[in-house]
């Protein structure tokens, strides 16, 4: 006889081939289940961290700005100001002379920044020269600095590249003529003016570099975006240039500060191209005056308004 094993356990049957077993499947239903709850929960991380790493620079900021701290004394110093016949470059020249420095001028506008030296030279009694140069050509600025050191204006104590062109209109909208002497001049005066005198304020364990960029070098600016890509490598540059002079040990003397205004009242197109803005254009005299002060405080950033600073010091 046969004899006959009787199992009275449940098997599982045998996947055909090709089909996954019972448990991958239930795996990938779990995770595709749970997908959601983990992106939230990553999302929640994250901003815990963006609050726990920017309360304190939020604080500080905040801070600095009720307690503010003290301006140096730039009186007999000489501060050389790209741009400064016009706009912003002369109310700088205005707010720095009525702290008794002295002036260097710089323009392709030679006439304009004449007229803005008698203004110092009258209103405030300081010694003011004025240069015509192309800032965007390395040679220019290079013969600028032998100028001033043949017309006996002394070392370059302050150094405010102001200097720069706006262009509104989309990329493909741009003539090519026009882009390039935009960024020649918004970018490469930059670079040039700051490789010719930066050695001499190292040298002498003196200096400040300022770089003025926009609100549009830290956030987009669609409908200009030519001109936000130079703003955006001024703030770049100015952030290497101050870790560059960081790592060589030369920061506790030579100190950097990127400016970053809010859209500026400089020329009639500019405010018509706005028309109806989220804020207000600042006037010329407040964005000089606030600027000025942000530099005597040796600050590395200043936004204008200053309270946009603390917006940014938690996004960035």
């Amino acid at each position: 006889m046969n004899s006959w094993t009787v199992n009275d356990k449940p098997t599982l049957a045998s996947p055909s081939p090709g089909e996954e077993p019972a448990p991958t499947r239930l795996h990938l239903k779990l995770v595709i289940a749970l997908e959601p709850l983990l992106a939230v929960l990553l999302i929640v991380v994250d901003l815990v961290k963006v609050v726990m790493l920017g309360l304190p620079r939020l604080a500080s900021e905040i801070y600095s700005i009720f307690v503010p701290r003290a301006k140096k004394n730039v009186r007999g110093q000489l501060a050389v100001i790209t741009g400064g016949g016009n706009g912003l470059g002369r109310a700088l020249a205005h707010q720095l002379a009525a702290r008794g420095a002295r002036l260097v001028l710089v323009d392709i506008d030679l006439a304009a920044a004449e007229r803005v030296c008698e203004e110092l030279k009258q209103e405030h009694g300081v010694s003011a020269w004025a240069y015509r140069v192309d800032v965007s050509r390395y040679e220019d600025c290079r013969q600028l600095a032998e100028h001033i050191e043949r017309d006996g204006c002394g070392p370059v104590d302050i150094l405010v590249n102001n200097a720069g062109l706006i262009l509104f209109g989309f990329i493909n909208e741009c003539s090519v003529e026009r882009a390039a002497t935009v960024v020649d001049v918004n970018v490469k005066s930059h670079i040039w003016m700051t490789k010719v005198f930066l050695d001499g304020m190292i040298e002498r364990k003196r200096g400040h570099i300022v770089g003025v960029s926009s609100m549009s070098g830290m956030y987009a600016f669609p409908w200009g975006g030519i001109y936000s890509a130079t703003k955006f490598a001024v703030c770049g540059l100015m952030a290497s240039l101050s870790e560059q002079l960081r790592i060589q040990g030369h920061s506790k003397y030579v100190k950097t500060t990127c400016v970053n205004p809010y859209y500026v009242a400089t020329r009639k197109d500019v405010v018509e191209f706005l028309q109806k803005p989220r804020f207000s254009p600042l006037t010329v005299e407040q964005a000089g005056r606030e600027i000025a002060a942000g530099i005597l405080r040796e600050d590395v950033v200043v936004t204008v308004p200053r309270l946009f600073g603390v917006f940014t010091r938690l996004m960035l």
